[in-house]
């Protein structure tokens, strides 16, 4: 087995090569260069699970961090704000200090009972802080020192309400009202769009610039695949290469468990990926897919979910929705309904007017076995 694999089948690592994804990153960079007018300063990332969502989160961070700005990256569950306090006191740091206005040095569990420490040392307690002055600080001297302030916020779908309204309309305030430079990008799954985004209080989230994380094109799958093994000495075949291009159809994670998982099947060192390899590496990334992916899929599904799936594994490609709306007796509005919903969820995709397919191939196979654990 080669040694040094470079790929990275886990959800929320990046990806040793970011393919597909230069358009969106030149547009959040150029925000982040460009200052608190331009319309992508404050932008939504949605896409499925192993879209690379993340990986484009760390790269946006990246460049962040490269211009010398400041930054805070969470994720939506639980007391988001409170953490978002805590993280903007940790920035500001002795920034104060040389001027003698209030530095923050600490804030409660419950985001309550904030101290405050002047230069002379002397420590007074002020009572609940909220995150809105506590960013206006912040910003107000990072804008002065032309500099700013990205926050990035993972897994949307899992905020709660109360603490999504407050970020947002905080967000709202000193990003567009007060024209501080804290840049916000987001992420979450499609399924945003169906609940926190139609939330009335959060409107200020819904007027984010919205940036959909998509299947990569071929030749973006080529690059994500055949780089990595270039630049750690080994070598891919054509006839490989392609095998690689169909069975991953475009998904990011799956082009990760297939290099991972061909890498492994190699004994040459650098190795030289032939059709062997790959195609032990495609079985045993589908299988991981299966567990990985699909089953959490199925779990989270309705029952009628779960029928239209089934109905469309009777096919041995692409399904029609006229046939479907036949397979289930109902109607094609009601068929349009969960088709929605499949594609939100990244289970199926459409392939033209009126047809679907499973987005990925071992779905209809895994769907079919009788030996299915979902």
């Amino acid at each position: 087995m080669a040694n040094g694999n470079p790929f990275k089948p886990s959800f929320g690592a990046s990806p040793p090569v970011l393919a597909g994804r230069s358009e969106i990153l030149d547009a959040l960079e150029e925000a982040l260069d460009s200052g608190t007018g331009h319309p992508d300063f404050t932008s939504l990332l949605i896409g499925v699970r192993g879209s690379g969502k993340t990986a484009t989160l760390n790269a946006v961070q990246e460049h962040a961090q490269n211009k010398g700005w400041l930054v805070i990256a969470e994720t939506a569950h639980g007391n988001l704000c409170d953490r978002l306090i805590a993280g903007t006191m940790e920035l500001s740091g002795d920034a104060h200090a040389s001027s003698g206005r209030p530095r923050l040095t600490g804030v409660s569990a419950l985001g309550v009972g904030v101290e405050f420490e002047r230069a002379s040392s002397a420590v007074a307690t002020a009572g609940e802080i909220r995150l809105r002055p506590v960013l206006t600080t912040l910003g107000s001297r990072l804008a002065s020192e032309r500099r700013g302030l990205l926050i990035t916020i993972d897994e949307l779908q899992g905020g709660e309400p109360p603490q999504l309204r407050e970020f947002a309309t905080t967000l709202q305030h000193v990003t567009r009202r007060e024209e501080l430079p804290i840049a916000f990008v987001g992420a979450g799954l499609p399924s945003i769009e169906d609940t926190m985004l139609q939330d009335s209080a959060i409107t200020f989230l819904q007027r984010c610039s919205h940036h959909e994380i998509t299947d990569l094109s071929n030749a973006a799958t080529v690059t994500a695949f055949a780089e990595p093994i270039a630049a750690n000495g080994g070598h891919i075949n054509e006839d490989a290469l392609q095998r690689v291009v169909k069975a991953s159809n475009g998904y990011p994670f799956m082009v990760q468990l297939i290099g991972f998982h061909s890498w492994r099947a190699t004994a040459s060192d650098p190795p030289h990926l032939q059709i062997e390899e790959v195609s032990s590496g495609i079985a045993e990334a589908e299988r991981r897919l299966q567990q990985l992916v699909l089953a959490p899929m199925w779990r989270a599904m309705s029952e009628m979910d779960r029928q239209f799936a089934l109905a469309m594994a009777i096919d041995e490609g692409e399904t029609l929705t006229a046939d479907l709306s036949k397979r289930l007796g109902r109607s094609s509005s009601y068929v349009s309904i969960y088709r929605s919903r499949l594609m939100r969820s990244g289970f199926i995709h459409s392939t033209g007017h009126g047809r679907v397919d499973f987005a990925h191939q071992t779905t209809r196979s895994w769907l079919r076995s009788p030996n299915r654990t979902p």
